[in-house]
């Protein structure tokens, strides 16, 4: 059978529209084979976790943390979520799946900025922590990116879309 090229949902032969999401059928079946090359099966979402940044506290006070090795917040991007880990002996972990992410701001300073840092808040509708905040991170515009680029393929790859109320 073959598969809609949208949304990768299995159509019948000979049918005008895909029965999931209304496409036209008249493109091929690129869907399932760009989904199963990821490691995923049709119609999963999205294929493995892959890190795509990660990175420390970058001011002054946390570089000399870091000479010393007490810097021990981490905070991680990846495919599928946000991790902040802190703790020197016991771990805390906050997550927030890319899929609840909303929007996400930058703020910089003047000597943040001369430093190259900044904090990038995220904002999201998951119940424990609806802001997250990687204080003093290095080039926080283009971690803001990534993150944008990661939350828009994680919601794609899901069938998510937003509409806006009025």
């Amino acid at each position: 059978m073959p598969y809609c090229t949208s949304c990768g949902a299995e159509y019948k032969q000979g049918a005008k529209f895909c029965g999931e999401c209304g496409a036209s059928t008249t493109g091929g079946a690129a869907a399932p084979e760009r989904r199963a090359a990821s490691g995923a099966a049709p119609g999963s979402g999205s294929g493995p976790e892959t890190k795509l940044w990660q990175g420390k506290p970058a001011g002054i006070s946390d570089r000399l943390k870091g000479i010393v090795r007490l810097n021990t917040t981490t905070y991680t991007i990846t495919s599928q979520r946000i991790m902040v880990k802190t703790g020197l002996i016991g771990k805390d972990v906050e997550e927030i799946e890319l899929l609840r992410v909303n929007d996400f701001s930058v703020d910089q300073s003047i000597p943040q900025r001369i430093l190259g840092i900044g904090t990038l808040t995220i904002f999201s509708d998951d119940a424990s922590s609806p802001q997250l905040l990687l204080h003093r991170i290095r080039h926080p515009q283009t971690v803001k990116d990534v993150l944008r680029q990661a939350v828009r393929d994680e919601k794609i790859a899901n069938n998510i879309s937003y509409r806006e109320q009025i």
